[in-house]
């Protein structure tokens, strides 16, 4: 349960046994003596039907707006360019920076958006989105009231942010904003026509070139004390790495008014980590991470200071100054707050977590982490909402804001235990609802359905008395996912829809606040997958999209379990696929 989870869910990726083999035949169909042009090797291309394969278009993603009636169909590219993989790359703090687009380096390559009508899904009506010819795009976002959708535009240089209109499929950047990307999300929605952004600051200059003579010697030392040790890839491992990494890193976070089209600076430039705008739109939860930087750990246990921020960028309420969290222990947590969010159905109500054991899970304690909450103006103490027995694993709110679903883990059983609670009932009463084994996959509840709340914020979604639930719907025959509407007082779920045994149909989003219309997801074994959208208790279907077999060579290709016996009487068996 995430509070902050994705409007967008992928189609299921199942796995695609031919698409394997025939790949592993263009490997062995390139000669092992490669050709050369002036004595440079070339790439050779497979045979065209093993390419036609491989080059087979992905089922685009979809992402449906908040108010349910239209959907924005988003391509992309199954595999990395060339071209995109031979960008400059920088290691810095466990993340890979692209120096030119001061963003990831190698982001997943959008191609074309495509609004959808949910109500009339045929392709008279689609609109496409003009944007520019062969451009790097980002995967789009719907504002609050889905009255548009935001999307970014890499290029050569910088990465630039664009507006769509739903209505006409016309989009335009917005001029003079250059977002910065290196480090967390470049955007998210403050309100329903304003952005906060990560910006790359103005006239910061170029960026530090390495010394000629190194300035001292490289030191690392040790405490004299035993201390856990990870594995990490991409670390600093030199002054002029935190030096770069400080310059990509640091951004200036701006308001964004999309009716104005102008950006606000909102305090000064920093490496931020996560930056989470409250729901009345007036604070901002920010992680500032300050140095000193660590050779060790990524930057994501580098020292930081969390603030809550007004619209002006003052800091109107310190939550913690985090220390370098070297030293946490295998399986432990930091002792400071963390889980820091806000409760989204509140104004502005801050949330965190304490651990009461030193964060350390071999501490034996009668409880082992707290839940605080703080209220706007934040000047009383920290209430308690509840304490844990065990090690907090994440909280859910309800959109009306008389429900939590909160989870704690048992580390010693790898156990999970899921309580419900009223966060308004002051004597904090909490019922078990499940208490599971986190590989528990047969009888697995589901997860609760969320919505995207006026405010821009994500919460359970509610009807009445019930949430809903969805999941794989694990058997010993394959998986069949499904939704089921929960009933909060009786602890009771109707079920809504099962995938049958002769497809894989999979349960996406809500589309009616009472569970009667939701998206799926459809494919079987002779058709491709396709966006459907049902009615609860009604065998029909009606498709958004209407995609074609891309690889049907594919369908006549036979699999067989070959059991055979060794010389020395060991049974043995293979895979054999026929054409």
């Amino acid at each position: 349960m995430n509070s902050n989870k994705a409007v967008v869910r992928l189609a299921p990726a199942r796995a695609r046994w031919a698409v394997s083999l025939l790949a592993l035949l263009a490997v062995g169909a390139v000669s092992a003596a490669a050709t050369f042009a002036q004595g440079v090797p070339q790439y050779q291309q497979a045979p065209e039907a093993v390419r036609k394969v491989l080059d087979a278009p992905e089922t685009p993603l979809l992402v449906v707006s908040p108010n349910n009636d239209l959907a924005l169909l988003v391509n992309y590219e199954r595999y990395a360019r060339i071209a995109d993989l031979a960008q400059p790359m920088l290691r810095l703090a466990g993340v890979r920076i692209n120096p030119a687009s001061n963003g990831p380096h190698n982001p997943r390559r959008y191609t074309a958006i495509t609004i959808k009508h949910l109500a009339d899904a045929s392709a008279e009506k689609d609109i496409p989105v003009t944007t520019p010819p062969d451009a790097l795009l980002g995967l789009p976002s719907w504002s609050p009231d889905g009255r548009r959708f935001v999307f970014t535009v890499t290029t050569a240089n910088g990465i630039q942010l664009w507006t769509g209109d739903p209505a006409t499929g016309a989009a335009r950047q917005v001029a003079g904003v250059s977002l910065n990307a290196a480090y967390g999300p470049p955007f998210t929605w403050l309100g329903p026509q304003t952005l906060l952004c990560r910006t790359v600051p103005a006239g910061r200059g170029a960026p530090p070139q390495p010394p000629l003579v190194p300035p001292g010697p490289h030191i690392e030392e040790s405490s004299g004390r035993p201390a856990p040790v990870r594995t990490y890839q991409d670390l600093l491992q030199s002054p002029h790495d935190a030096a770069l990494f400080d310059y990509y890193a640091t951004s200036q976070l701006a308001v964004v008014d999309l009716s104005t089209r102008r950006p606000t600076p909102l305090g000064k430039p920093a490496v931020f980590g996560s930056v989470q705008p409250a729901p009345d739109g007036q604070h901002v939860l920010v992680e500032r991470i300050v140095r000193p930087y660590s050779y060790l750990v990524p930057g994501s246990d580098f020292p930081r200071e969390v603030e809550v921020w007004d619209r002006t960028g003052k800091m109107v309420y310190k939550v913690a100054s985090l220390p370098l969290a070297e030293n946490v222990p295998i399986g432990g947590v930091l002792t400071g707050p963390r889980g820091y969010h806000w409760q989204p159905a509140e104004p502005a109500t801050l949330v965190w977590v304490e651990a009461l054991d030193g964060g350390n899970p071999r501490t034996r304690v009668a409880l082992r982490d707290k839940i605080l909450r703080l209220k706007a103006p934040f000047t009383g103490q920290p209430e308690l909402f509840t304490q844990l027995e065990h090690r907090y694993r994440g909280i859910a709110w309800g959109e009306r804001g008389d429900l939590a679903i909160l989870r704690e883990f048992i580390r010693e059983r790898n156990w999970q235990r899921t309580w419900f609670l009223d966060p308004r009932d002051p004597a904090n009463t909490r019922k078990l609802v499940w208490d599971l084994s986190v590989n528990e996959r047969y009888n697995d509840p589901g997860l609760p359905e969320t919505k995207t709340l006026r405010n821009g914020r994500v919460a359970i979604a509610q009807h009445g008395d019930h949430i809903f639930l969805s999941g794989r719907g694990a058997t010993a025959e394959g998986d069949r996912p499904f939704l089921d509407k929960f009933n909060l007082k009786t602890q009771q779920a109707e079920r809504l829809f099962r995938s049958d045994d002769k497809s894989y149909e999979e349960f996406l989003d809500l589309l009616a606040d009472d569970g009667s219309r939701f998206l799926t997801s459809y494919e079987s074994p002779t058709s491709p997958a396709n966006y459907v959208v049902r009615t609860a208790g009604s065998g029909a279907r009606q498709f958004v999209t209407r995609f074609t077999d891309p690889t049907s060579q594919l369908r006549g290709i036979k699999k067989e379990l070959v059991k055979y016996k060794r010389a020395d009487g060991v049974d043995l068996s293979f895979t054999l696929y026929l054409p």
